[in-house]
């Protein structure tokens, strides 16, 4: 973590986070964008290009399992702090064994509690406030349950432990609770009161200077700069569509009869392979650029509502429209609109009809417009990375 000032033999080992994080993103680190890593990749020292593709829990498992039929190599055992995500749960537990603290490093809120149901499930209506609460306890309960053979099992051949709590550790008494670190920021989210000291907000995890890979490589040839930004130049109503890990080929035909219907132009984000299938002239399609350069020079964003897409389009300060698919992503449509600051259709419910609509809404609402650039100024003011270094250091 380069924005940790190093002191004299102080080591700190990652697991990957749950999501994958923009270009823009520090912490934590990520490595196989857009695929499942292995478990133990970054705190285990096994090379970030050990990896399987995303989809299955037993390839994981199988990773997880033939990972830990041997100790931990030197690397991780002369850490003095071990930082972990979402799927890497057994983070805590190797900790444990090398007897060294470990810290939660979150992209969604995930702590129980009674405001709201569980970041990642679909259904966004509220359950009550013992209901909300239990939504949280089912699915961590049910995450660590998945895994709790296989970690027990590490814990005694790899460090000698006894069996792990019955409980996940972010479920028992607030004394053993891990700290965590969530990268979001309160503006987005405000903190739910019933959350305990051991929950911080940070916010989030940017880096102040622009990052510099910014425009990749399309169908083999270089895309500058200059030719987005003539199209950029050129359109009328200037929109970024990408549809994050999914992709969105089977999409292509209703979204240019949304974008003809709204009279709206798109930088499309797609794999080189399927730039061909483009058609219409009112798509620019671009394999790879940064959020952070593209989001302030368009007027809306639509996209699949990632965490770390989001909080792109939230610090462009532009109308977001997110199309939720699985996982968090429908908790993050939900505050955008909560928020005022966009809009939010499930991808089982997407057409051309509603696309259409939902882009030139924000198009011509100047109230969410006004809203998003309020939003976008606030979180410009915030800096998750110091706050994160400031708590982890007190750890040290």
């Amino acid at each position: 973590m380069s924005a940790l000032p190093r002191r004299a033999g102080l080591r700190i080992s990652f697991n990957p986070a749950a999501s994958p994080s923009p270009p823009s993103t520090a912490i934590p680190p990520t490595s196989c964008s857009n695929r499942a890593t292995n478990p133990l990749s970054h705190s285990a020292g096994i090379p970030s290009s050990h990896c399987a593709p995303r989809g299955t829990l037993s390839v994981r498992r199988a990773q997880f399992t033939e990972t830990c039929s041997t100790p931990p190599p030197k690397p991780l055992r002369g850490s003095d702090l071990l930082i972990h995500g979402l799927p890497a749960l057994w983070g805590a537990h190797i900790a444990e064994g090398l007897k060294i603290p470990a810290v939660r490093a979150l992209l969604q809120p995930l702590a129980p509690t009674r405001e709201f149901p569980s970041a990642l499930l679909p259904f966004r209506f509220s359950l009550g406030g013992i209901g909300n609460w239990l939504t949280h306890w089912a699915v961590t309960q049910a995450i660590w349950l998945s895994w709790r053979s296989e970690i027990n099992h590490a814990r005694h051949a790899d460090f000698g432990l006894g069996p792990a709590h019955g409980l996940d550790p972010s479920l028992r008494a607030d004394s053993v609770q891990p700290l965590t670190l969530n990268g979001f920021s309160e503006h987005v989210v405000p903190r739910p009161k019933d959350w305990n000291e051991k929950q911080v907000i940070t916010g989030y995890w940017r880096k102040k200077e622009a990052a510099r890979r910014r425009v990749g490589e399309s169908a083999g040839q270089r895309v500058s700069e200059s030719r987005i930004q003539r199209f950029i130049d050129s359109a009328k109503n200037p929109i970024a569509i990408g549809f994050g890990s999914p992709g969105m080929r089977g999409y292509l035909p209703m979204l240019e009869e949304a974008l003809n219907m709204a009279n709206a132009q798109v930088i499309l984000t797609l794999p080189a392979k399927w730039h061909g299938e483009v058609k219409s002239k009112n798509i620019f399609p671009i394999e790879y650029v940064s959020h952070d350069w593209l989001y302030p020079r368009v007027k809306a964003a639509v996209h699949h509502g990632g965490a770390g897409t989001t909080s792109a389009s939230l610090h462009a300060g532009i109308p977001t429209i997110i199309m939720p698919l699985a996982i968090d992503q429908f908790f993050w449509g939900e505050r955008i609109q909560k928020l005022g600051a966009g809009l939010s259709i499930p991808q089982r419910k997407l057409n051309a009809q509603n696309l259409a609509q939902a882009i030139m809404d924000t198009l011509s609402n100047k109230e969410m417009q006004a809203r998003a650039k309020t939003i976008g100024r606030a979180l410009a003011q915030e800096d998750g990375i110091e706050i994160a270094i400031s708590q982890i250091q007190k750890l040290l």
